[in-house]
């Protein structure tokens, strides 16, 4: 058992991490290759452990995870999305768990796909129509509105342009301030100065009317939607009967809609610029699409006999995961392979290195689909692959994701052909999510003789 780890020193010998502070995703897959699958990195007043290595993720993650906290960077997200699952701690955690959960039961999820399937309908219509103007489309973007369609429907029950537009304009704003915070703590004190902090302000201030609005006609409804707030807003604790206050509402609808659409439409994005690239990939997909649907909508029973398509979304999430690291800070010093973990230093699990560790996959560096044969999975460690994280706060809507991502990339590939512009870069680009830095510019057509589709 080890007792020291490498020590990274960087060529910034004041500030060893910050090569890592610019851009964790590309220092992460580079240093992870030269320095092993378990590092520290001195910065600023922490020290910071690096690991790719799956027996200390399942001590972090699983067998200790209690003495185990979100890292301090997950205080900036509480600025946009208040105690929500993601950024909640200890009991007030596991009380919003329990209250959540039966949303996303398989009872419930099925019920949640007849919306998912009519929003999606249309919205491959509009693409067909989009299309027909012949203009290059960012996919990135068509995706980040697809999706979020699909979470404002099955969330709060509507279909408004207005609001989809501006919730999208918000939340990537938000995104862009806080990540400005994280990367450059420095620079705090100055948002106050420059009006980027009274935007911030202002942005989340009209979400929280948006979200109080809503929640207040729908507990005057008697006849509600049968939708994630109305159940959120039903939701009682078994042990003490508590229901959700609306401060808590609030912050879970927010935190469901930041969520339930970024992970799904940055996944996706990856997903259509790889196939671009991969026509034996697509033609195969293709094959399955045509075997289990034809020409008509989806069912939720198809879901599981779209076994390659689902395999596909796994290996562009594990190429491109959208959560591609997770930060533990100890409660009470630690000792993991020999290696002491102070209070104050963090672990930092990188998804994206450990998703590319040869050790664990037969081609690292390839869109290979084959990896989720189910032979190849029973070789691997289980925890060797967490696009939605790992023990008991792994997301819970992995589900609810993965049915949409089935959904929407089944039917993109039924019906369109996708080419990336010529000279367009494709870059990494490492928020809250890791999303592609440029977009991702692509000409776009119907595929011959696609027939049209029937709006359930």
């Amino acid at each position: 058992m080890p007792t020291n780890i490498p020590v990274f020193k960087g060529k910034n010998r004041f500030l060893p991490g910050a090569e890592f502070l610019r851009n964790p995703f590309e220092f992460t897959l580079k240093q992870s290759q030269k320095m092993g699958d378990f590092y520290m990195m001195p910065f600023l007043h922490r020290k910071i452990f690096v690991t790719t290595n799956h027996e200390v993720v399942a001590h972090v993650l699983q067998k200790n995870q209690k003495n185990y906290r979100k890292s301090p960077a997950y205080r900036q997200l509480r600025l946009a999305i208040g105690t929500g699952l993601v950024t909640s701690e200890g009991e007030f955690w596991r009380s919003q768990r329990r209250l959540v959960q039966p949303a996303f039961y398989k009872t419930q999820l099925e019920d949640l796909f007849q919306g998912m399937g009519i929003v999606t309908g249309k919205y491959i219509a509009e693409l067909k129509a989009k299309t027909a103007l012949g203009k290059p489309l960012d996919m990135a973007k068509e995706m980040m509105e697809a999706t979020a369609r699909i979470v404002l429907k099955t969330l709060f029950s509507t279909e408004d342009t207005a609001d989809i537009n501006e919730m999208y304009r918000v939340m990537m704003d938000a995104q862009d301030y806080l990540v400005y915070r994280t990367v450059k703590p420095y620079m705090i004190p100055f948002t106050y100065i420059n009006g980027m902090h009274r935007k911030f302000k202002r942005d989340i201030a009209w979400f929280d009317g948006y979200i109080f609005d809503l929640i207040e006609k729908r507990r005057k409804d008697p006849n509600p939607p049968n939708d994630l707030l109305t159940m959120l807003l039903t939701s009682k604790d078994e042990d003490t009967g508590q229901a959700m206050s609306d401060r808590a509402l609030r912050d879970e609808a927010v935190t469901l809609f930041a969520a339930g659409h970024e992970t799904s439409a940055t996944a996706l994005s990856w997903a259509l610029w790889l196939l671009s690239q991969h026509p034996g990939v697509v033609q195969q997909l293709r094959s399955e699409i045509d075997q289990v649907v034809g020409d008509r909508m989806p069912g939720f029973e198809d879901l599981r006999k779209l076994t390659y398509t689902m395999q596909v979304i796994q290996e562009v999430m594990r190429l491109y995961p959208p959560g591609f690291a997770i930060g533990r800070q100890p409660i009470a010093e630690d000792e993991v392979l020999g290696v002491k973990i102070p209070t104050n230093g963090i672990v930092f699990i990188s998804i994206a290195a450990m998703h590319r560790d040869p050790r664990y996959w037969e081609r690292p560096h390839d869109f290979y689909p084959e990896h989720f044969n189910p032979e190849a999975e029973k070789m691997r460690p289980k925890m060797a692959y967490l696009p939605f994280g790992a023990g008991p706060r792994m997301c819970i809507g992995n589900h609810f994701a993965l049915m949409e991502m089935q959904l929407l990339l089944a039917l993109l590939v039924r019906e369109f052909e996708f080419e990336l512009v010529e000279g367009h870069p494709v870059e990494p680009e490492p928020l809250i999510t890791l999303k592609p830095k440029h977009g991702i510019l692509m000409k776009v057509q119907p595929v011959p003789m696609s027939p049209p589709i029937s709006i359930p």
